[in-house]
């Protein structure tokens, strides 16, 4: 391993030292895909211009180039064409701001476990840091794109025995990263826009005692080359774990916890059924922290103290159970950015310690703003989203209580985080930085089938307008209109049978109105969309793979889901 900082190293070997016209760059400054004809280096483009102040007819890199149609000064972002003198093969050449990192393994990399590979990384300030990692494919729809997430952890040597701790980027100091593709994202903007806002909504309640806690991720954007292959934009990113969040550790006990909301269930407060402590994996959660022992009993009896305790008890216990600002936020922060797939599901509970409250982690904030989790456009603006939990919280009116919190905070957000300017304002910093780096342009040379929606920016502007609008009279209204069952249903409306089914579901509801419905498998696939009614009370899914599915019915304000299995 090591970190070391490179300087540029000017040389006069093609021209007389008056007339310097070519330019030299070390070799660990640049990067070359041989399949694509691409040069990529992040050397401060200021700097060589000034460095070269003539104009640059040549550059040497491995091997000397001449440029096509010279130039007197060099900008970021811009395509070069040069020409190889010894082969004749013309290259394009970049200068871009974001660090560069190149990953090279023998192996193949896979779903799991770690491969063995070698990692360097050099920024834009020339440091670079070399060291071998383990590196494999995340997520579960996402693997089936082209272009795959990865997570890395950083190995003291190729036995992968102990692991070692890295601060990269100005970020945490941690072993295990994220290496997020952003391939259903159409401008490569959400993920890292709404990780910014999360943080600027939300605080962690016991910050002050742990400053250097951290209440969910950051991304910072990089370039990526695997096996010298151009991958194209990539967002380097933390994760969401104990030492992110300063939770307290095992100590012979539980003290701290965590809980990662990886399907539907008792993650949504929709049921809960038994646990087994055998098992890392109950009811949509999937449990994290502490590794030394599985124990879900403590989850078990929250998700069962929101579904099962009385009117009277779950208003007098709630808020000593779930930090009470942490579910406003998240309740604004859900409905704001619309994170349809986040109402249990990609999301974190998590435990400070033995005597703290339970408390909300956003992540994978892909899916929003008006785009679905899949990469399409979804233009909705006119809903609520929310869970089990949610549905009882809107019912408290009480001076103080949910529905008077969440319409404080969201007034307050409306003064400056939470406005059309403002939020307008934080994705085009990031969409303008990509633009300026020419990073558009080289997705489409690593990735040919993505095209940068060029509407992109005025579809999401006129989407967050729309939105606001929207919430700013939702979240103002009384409390007894906002919970009438004609707006927020909170008991199923449907009698769905049979189930498990072999091809019809039917639905029986009094009284039967016209209402949308979305059927999704269990890698979060849309597969079926159709609308019920009085004339048409029945779906046919023998066309679909035999297994399980989840049935979305909009209902007004309200999205009910229904697990469905078709069986054999």
């Amino acid at each position: 391993m090591k970190n070391v900082v490179f300087t540029l190293i000017i040389i006069s070997h093609f021209c007389h030292a008056s007339t310097i016209d070519t330019i030299s760059i070390n070799s660990n400054q640049f990067f070359k895909d041989v399949n694509k004809a691409l040069l990529l280096t992040n050397l401060d483009v200021d700097l060589v211009n000034s460095t070269w102040s003539n104009t640059k007819t040549h550059i040497l890199l491995d091997s000397l180039y001449h440029f096509s149609q010279p130039t007197a000064t060099l900008e970021l972002g811009l395509k070069y064409e040069v020409i190889n003198t010894i082969s004749n093969t013309a290259y394009h050449l970049y200068f871009t701001e974001f660090p560069i990192i190149s990953i090279n393994t023998d192996n193949e990399i896979v779903d799991e476990p770690d491969v063995l590979a070698s990692f360097k990384m050099i920024e834009a300030n020339q440091n670079y840091l070399e060291s071998f990692i383990g590196i494999q494919y995340r997520g579960s729809w996402s693997q089936t794109l082209a272009k795959k997430s990865m997570e890395i952890e950083f190995w003291t040597d190729a036995s992968g025995n102990d692991t070692q701790n890295y601060t990269l980027l100005d970020l945490t100091n941690d072993d295990d990263w994220n290496l997020q593709a952003m391939y259903n994202e159409p401008l490569r903007i959400r993920s890292k826009t709404n990780n910014d806002l999360w943080r600027m909504i939300n605080t962690l309640h016991y910050q002050e005692q742990e400053p250097t806690a951290i209440n969910g991720i950051r991304m910072r954007y990089i370039e990526l080359f695997i096996n010298n292959e151009y991958r194209g934009l990539y967002s380097l990113g933390e994760k969401v774990n104990r030492k992110q969040l300063k939770l307290k550790k095992h100590n012979g006990s539980i003290r701290g916890e965590l809980y990662k909301g990886v399907g539907w269930g008792a993650s949504t407060f929709a049921r809960v059924p038994p646990y087994d402590n055998n098992s890392s994996i109950w009811s949509g959660f999937e449990y994290k922290h502490p590794k030394e022992e599985v124990d879900w009993s403590n989850i078990y009896d929250l998700v069962s103290f929101v579904i099962n305790s009385t009117d009277s008890e779950f208003l007098m216990e709630y808020n000593n159970r779930f930090h009470m600002d942490n579910l406003v936020d998240y309740y604004i922060f859900l409905n704001l950015i619309r994170a349809s797939d986040n109402t249990g599901k990609n999301l974190y509970i998590a435990k400070q310690n033995t005597d703290d409250k339970y408390f909300y982690v956003p992540w994978d904030l892909d899916g929003t703003f008006g785009i679905l989790w899949d990469g399409s456009n979804d233009n909705i603006t006119d809903d609520l989203l929310f869970n089990g939990l949610y549905n009882r919280l809107m019912e408290d009116c009480r001076p103080n209580g949910f529905r008077d919190k969440l319409k404080e905070k969201w007034m307050e957000l409306r003064t400056d985080i939470v406005t059309h300017d403002a939020l307008l304002s934080s994705f085009l910093s990031n969409y303008n930085s990509l633009l300026h780096n020419g990073i558009y342009e080289r997705e489409s040379m690593a990735w040919p089938e993505y095209t940068m929606d060029s509407e992109g920016i005025n579809y999401l502007s006129t989407w967050i307008s729309n939105r606001i609008a929207y919430l700013d009279v939702k979240f103002n209204e009384s409390c007894s209109s906002l919970s009438t069952k004609n707006d927020l249903v909170s008991t199923n409306p449907f009698q769905i049978y049979p189930n498990p089914t072999m091809d019809l579901v039917h639905f029986v509801s009094d009284p039967m109105t016209s209402y949308p419905i979305t059927i999704y498998n269990v890698y979060g696939q849309k597969v079926k969309e159709e609308i019920i009614n009085s004339n048409n009370t029945s779906i046919s899914l023998k066309h679909l793979n035999k297994g399980v599915y989840f049935i979305h019915v909009k209902i007004i304000d309200a999205i009910h889901t229904y697990k469905i299995i078709l069986s054999e």
